[in-house]
């Protein structure tokens, strides 16, 4: 291996450190925030559906009296309904929004929080949840009111004592600097106090600050709230927030100061960074992820609509990445996909913008073109980028990649529109080449005979009963009894013979031929479990893949309740685990998923830990089960960070009541090291491979295996 290949090796090595070692500091800020801020999240109705710790320990409610309320609990009926409607109004449309709220404990005591609300968007730009997080000022509320009957210079600046104190004259000249300034600057206060303010604020905020001051010296009563950035002696600056207000010389009542009040807000602001960054962008790649992509690209659609400006969008998707990501599992899937996103970001602009929207597919928005050339060279440099070869752990890949590509205002005047033809361009160029680029044609959205072909295959192999299913036993390690099985299908092709998973299922999910695929699964999957049930096998839990289609199905509930009845198979021993494709929109599913529960049946989420919206999607859905990715268990037993790992997700699920589950289980290393990090149940070779149903009969018959229920 030369020089350049041991580079990038160490270089990707690098990435997949830098990234446990962002996971690490994620959880350390999480735990810094916990201990000084109460947060709260709530669904897109209001609805409280998260609160930590220290919100309960504040408002003396349980969190069993909170989760499902809205915030009328706590609701003081200080404010007017006006001033809920319009922060409700500002956050409904996407906006953050900041302010005081005084709230009443369960004994009926007041309290107030200083309060920001971040909303997160969905694809379409719409709030589905929104987190509060919020810091008790109640001290500082009482202070003020205190101030109304002392002396308004001392006991202003007494009010604020443990904050960043002030008082300055229009020039910016200190004629006050509380002590603070020492502790939180590490500066020496008889140095700042022949500095001027305006030295110590950032260049970018100078401007917009004075021109506040002048505003509040020509209104006279005016006051007023701002952040800016503050220079501390190291060099370095830190955030604060600070209040304004007008002070009269009592000795010179024509000479005004300006007292301020700040406090330091740099842990908060460095909290809603991480927090923006993980709503719209991928942890992967860093690019931005889909909800960012199409904020962007409806913004720009709206700003260039009188400059009759002209730009391109690729729709980009990787060539047999599946195989990879199945084959070589998914570190190397990881380290595939970061490749990938150099690529495309070593051939674009500086104003233009790269999206990671879903596992391997990416999306780039060409701003501002002047012909469709000078896009098509971007195209193409893409494309050369790709048959670069990579090499990851001592072995070398060519993965190209496919590219659709739509032109505005030729090919579509809306993002979605836009979108949906790229999409169209892509399934083109897949169908007929790969490694290579096409430009939309109306004729795209006519569906080909082949893609015809394959669909009356797939539906004549639905009647004619060439599919079937294999059983992967699940177990308690602790024990070695047996809890469940999981339902894989698999087809028999009377030609072509037995076809992988890998080369049907996702285009029976394009197809929608998923939802019958889904619902024989089931049935069989219920006419099993109902059958062993009876040979005297033992009552298990028998767990189907469920994907986004199936769900979306109108009558998909109603379908699940009949199979039940007509086999009548327990529901609480029917589980189903949910594919990748489902996180796509929490808010549709989320009720479906309720109505499952409902019938008793048991929910899990498949491959957790695989993707940065992990933790945030996990607190808000109706599940009862994690499975924790292959990835993490693979060298559990030899490295320390995905132990580390490992028992955070353990932790994260203990503490929100789910179970978990480690698929990919090996050898017996992996056992001892998942009974030390705290899991009791798993699958994978080490126990047993997929098997046919007389398989899985003569294993368990033969092996001594019986089910723990």
């Amino acid at each position: 291996m030369n020089d350049k290949n041991v580079s990038k090796k160490m270089e990707q090595s690098y990435d997949i450190h830098q990234l446990k070692q962002e996971l690490k500091e994620l959880r350390e800020l999480k735990d810094i925030l916990d201990k000084t801020s109460i947060i709260i999240i709530l669904d897109e109705q209001g609805r409280i559906i998260y609160v930590n710790d220290l919100f309960c320990v504040t408002a003396q409610y349980s969190r069993e009296e909170l989760i499902g309320k809205t915030l009328q609990v706590v609701n003081s009926g200080h404010h007017s309904k006006e001033f809920f409607k319009q922060h409700w109004h500002e956050i409904s449309r996407g906006n953050i929004w900041k302010g005081d709220i005084k709230n009443k404990k369960k004994d009926g005591t007041y309290y107030w929080v200083r309060s920001t609300i971040i909303p997160f968007l969905n694809k379409k730009g719409k709030p589905y949840k929104y987190i509060a997080i919020q810091t008790d000022i109640t001290k500082e509320k009482e202070l003020e009111e205190e101030l109304k009957q002392c002396n308004k210079k001392y006991e202003l600046i007494s009010e604020y004592i443990e904050h960043l104190v002030a008082l300055v004259d229009e020039q910016g000249k200190f004629y006050y600097i509380s002590p603070t300034f020492n502790k939180l600057l590490h500066d020496d206060l008889k140095h700042l106090e022949h500095q001027n303010l305006f030295d110590l604020v950032h260049t970018d905020d100078l401007d917009r600050i004075k021109k506040e001051m002048q505003r509040l010296l020509k209104n006279g009563k005016f006051t007023t709230k701002q952040e800016f950035r503050l220079l501390h002696s190291e060099g370095n600056y830190i955030d604060v927030e600070a209040k304004f207000k007008i002070i009269h010389d009592e000795d010179n009542a024509r000479r005004p100061f300006i007292l301020l009040v700040m406090s330091d807000i740099s842990v908060r602001k460095k909290v809603e960074q991480n927090i923006y960054h993980l709503v719209y962008y991928d942890s992967i790649t860093n690019l931005p992820n889909c909800s960012y992509f199409m904020k962007e690209l409806r913004s720009y659609v709206r700003d260039i609509q009188l400059t009759k400006e002209k730009f391109a969008i690729f729709c980009i998707d990787l060539d047999h990445f599946k195989w990879i990501n199945d084959e070589q599992g998914h570190d190397v899937g990881d380290m595939v996909i970061a490749n990938a996103a150099n690529n495309i970001k070593e051939a674009l602009r500086e104003q233009d913008v790269a999206a990671r929207m879903s596992s391997d597919e990416f999306m780039v928005l060409v701003k501002s073109i002047k012909n469709q050339e000078e896009a098509i060279a971007i195209v193409k440099a893409i494309i050369e980028n790709f048959r670069k070869p990579l090499y990851l752990n001592g072995k070398e890949y060519v993965i190209t990649c496919s590219v659709g590509v739509v032109f505005y205002p030729e090919h579509g005047k809306t993002p979605e529109e836009l979108i949906k033809n790229a999409d169209y361009a892509l399934s083109e160029v897949k169908q007929k080449s790969k490694n290579n680029y096409m430009i939309f044609d109306k004729q795209f959205e006519n569906v080909s005979l082949e893609r015809r072909i394959i669909e009356n295959t797939m539906r004549k192999g639905l009647k004619e009963h060439q599919f079937f299913l294999e059983y992967q036993p699940k177990f308690n390690i602790q024990n070695n009894q047996l809890v469940g099985v999981e339902a894989l299908v698999r087809w028999n092709h009377p030609d072509l013979g037995e076809i992988p998973p890998a080369k049907f299922i996702s285009l029976a999910e394009e197809t929608g031929l998923i939802v019958s695929l889904g619902e024989w699964i089931i049935r069989e999957s219920c006419k099993q479990g109902k059958e062993w049930q009876d040979k005297g096998f033992g009552s298990f839990i028998v767990a189907v893949n469920v994907s986004m289609r199936q769900l979306e199905s109108p009558d998909f509930v109603q379908k699940v309740e009949q199979i039940l009845n007509e086999t009548g198979f327990d529901p609480k021993l029917l589980e189903f685990e949910l594919t990748e494709s489902v996180l796509a929109d929490l808010s549709s599913i989320i009720p479906v998923l309720k109505r499952l529960r409902e019938l008793g049946i048991h929910i899990s989420v498949d491959d957790f830990g695989t993707g940065y919206s992990s933790l945030s999607y996990i607190k808000h859905l109706p599940v009862d089960t994690l499975k924790v990715d292959a990835s993490f268990i693979k060298d559990i037993h030899n490295n320390e960070e995905s132990k580390a790992i490992f028992k955070a997700i353990v932790n994260i699920a203990d503490t929100i009541g789910l179970k978990v589950i480690a698929e990919g289980i090996e050898m017996e290393a992996h056992v001892d090291a998942l009974l030390n990090g705290g899991c009791t149940i798993g699958q994978g070779f080490f126990y047993s491979r997929p098997l046919k149903k007389e398989e899985f009969e003569e294993f368990i018959q033969s092996s001594g295996f019986m089910s723990s229920k």
